[in-house]
């Protein structure tokens, strides 16, 4: 589901540019919870899925339902969601969409690669160096 909708570089594109919509806003301030100026891989991964888990919660209830992921002629969208499904009962809270995404999700997997001082943090300038090495310099 969520890792079907964005590529590693599109995940990191998101902390790396600016809001074109609204002037600037820096979303690695955001994305940086404790405020220390770096992001650990679960603040990284907390900001990308937050952000696809409102995109996709259409009704706004705080969870999602398989309506709300499918995409049509997609049929691991079914696997996928109840991988993510946690308790099994049919929906996908944000709880269970960042859970699911800390140990599996796609930022886990590029983290390293993005962490070039390799001190498990990145920084500002390490996330756009990655975006830059994917898709050329932001806007």
């Amino acid at each position: 589901m969520i890792k079907q909708f964005l590529l590693p570089a599109v995940a990191m594109t998101l902390l790396a540019t600016g809001c074109q919509s609204t002037g600037s806003c820096d979303r690695f301030a955001k994305a940086d919870a404790n405020k220390d100026g770096k992001l650990t891989s679960n603040e990284a991964s907390d900001f990308i899925v937050i952000g696809v888990f409102e995109s996709l919660d259409v009704n706004k209830d705080g969870t999602l339902s398989l309506s709300e992921c499918a995409v049509e002629g997609a049929p691991a969208t079914v696997k996928n969601f109840a991988k993510r499904d946690l308790n099994k009962d049919g929906f996908v809270t944000r709880q269970e969409a960042i859970a699911y995404a800390r140990k599996h999700g796609m930022v886990q997997k590029e983290f390293p690669a993005a962490d070039k001082n390799k001190d498990g943090y990145l920084s500002r300038e390490e996330v756009i160096a990655f975006y830059g090495s994917k898709e050329g310099k932001p806007n």
